[in-house]
């Protein structure tokens, strides 16, 4: 009896003096467009974009991804994608896109991943529509991490007798346009939104921490009740 005891005891020692971590990967993507305003007819690129990497868990990195690109059909048209200097082409289908790096390595610095083209349907109705990024799944040779947030934009179709051009003259405006849209995108994005893997790291879990101690005394109340009947 006093060899159990003694094991259980043990036991509980290791338990309670266990620290379980936590860390939170986390990345974020953007979604730039190259001009805020387009007539029936023009074209428009969209760029992809990773940035705030913060991967602590597989290869510290996204080496892969996958994603959904939603706009709506009745007024763009998709035309092509294509990679960066570092990514290769996406592959296309149905709104879903997936690539992955050149090199086969992660990457864990802010940059640009892909640009898709679109063109406006001559029967596009006048007025705004967005385009955004729903579900991008970035992959670090481990479990996939969803996106904390992610990217959008939004794209004003105006009439073709409109005295307003799409041209180098104006392309200054659309990015500053662009940047006020994603910066509002950002912000709303909430913290409950972030979406994160339990890894090893240095936070302390504490509804672990919590199971841990009801079952130490848990353990406890069987020692003395064994006790009590000796």
């Amino acid at each position: 009896m006093k060899k159990i005891i003694s094991i259980i005891l043990v036991i509980l020692l290791l338990v309670c003096t266990t620290k379980v971590y936590a860390a939170k990967d986390s990345f974020h993507t953007t979604l730039t467009i190259n001009h805020t305003q387009a007539k029936r007819g023009d074209t428009v690129t969209v760029t992809i974009g990773l940035k705030d990497i913060a991967i602590e868990s597989a290869e510290k990195g996204i080496g892969a991804y996958t994603a959904e690109i939603q706009f709506d059909s009745s007024v763009l048209d998709y035309v092509s994608v294509n990679g960066t200097n570092k990514w290769e082409a996406p592959l296309y289908q149905d709104g879903f896109i997936t690539s992955n790096t050149k090199d086969a390595k992660v990457v864990n610095t802010a940059q640009s991943i892909a640009t898709i083209t679109f063109k406006v349907k001559e029967n596009a109705k006048l007025g705004e529509t967005s385009i955004a990024l729903r579900n991008f799944s970035g992959s670090a040779a481990g479990p996939d991490i969803l996106a904390s947030s992610n990217g959008a934009t939004k794209l004003t179709i105006i009439d073709n007798n409109s005295s307003n051009t799409i041209n180098s003259s104006n392309s200054s405006n659309s990015k500053k346009d662009n940047l006020q849209d994603n910066k509002a995108q950002e912000n709303s994005n909430t913290e409950s939104d972030l979406s994160v893997l339990p890894k090893t790291g240095e936070e302390q879990n504490p509804v672990v921490m919590i199971l841990y101690t009801l079952i130490g005394l848990s353990i406890i109340g069987i020692i003395g009740l064994m006790i009590a009947k000796n």
